[in-house]
C-alpha cells in the first residue's frame, strides 16, 4: 500500500511539473527582454557596474543596443531565446539610467539597482 502512495505522489508531481512547463511555453511572449542594471560596491574593486540582458521571449532578438552614457553605446548582434549577455559601461560615461533597445520594437529604460549586502560575508563592504 505504501508503494502505491509513493507512485501516486510521483505521478502527481510529474503532472504538475509538466503542466507548468506547458503553460509557460504557451504563454511566453514572442519578443521579450529582461534588463538588470546593477551597481555593486566591494572592498577590493570599488564600484562595479554591469547590465545583464536576457532574452526571455520565444524568438531571437536582433540588433540589441545599450546606451549607458554620453558616447557609450554598446551593441550585440543577437540573443537567442534563453541567452544572457553582460554589458560593462565605461566608468567615465555613466549616467543614472540605461536604455536598451532591439530591432523587434523592444525599448527598456531602467535605473541601476544596488544589491542588498549582508554583514560578515566576503565582498560586502564595511
Amino acid at each position: 500500500m505504501r508503494v502505491l502512495y509513493v507512485i501516486i505522489g510521483i505521478a502527481a508531481v510529474a503532472a504538475i511539473v509538466a503542466g507548468y512547463a506547458a503553460y509557460s511555453s504557451l504563454y511566453r511572449p514572442q519578443y521579450a527582454l529582461e534588463v538588470d542594471a546593477t551597481r555593486d560596491t566591494t572592498d577590493i574593486s570599488g564600484t562595479l557596474y554591469r547590465i545583464r540582458v536576457a532574452n526571455v521571449g520565444s524568438e531571437r532578438l536582433t540588433g540589441i543596443s545599450a546606451e549607458m552614457g554620453a558616447g557609450d553605446v554598446q551593441t550585440r548582434e543577437f540573443l537567442d531565446p534563453g541567452q544572457t549577455y553582460y554589458f560593462y559601461p565605461n566608468p567615465d560615461t555613466l549616467r543614472p539610467t540605461i536604455r536598451v533597445t532591439a530591432n523587434e520594437g523592444i525599448d527598456v529604460t531602467t535605473d541601476y539597482r544596488t544589491p542588498t549586502k549582508a554583514l560578515g560575508l566576503p565582498g560586502t563592504g564595511r
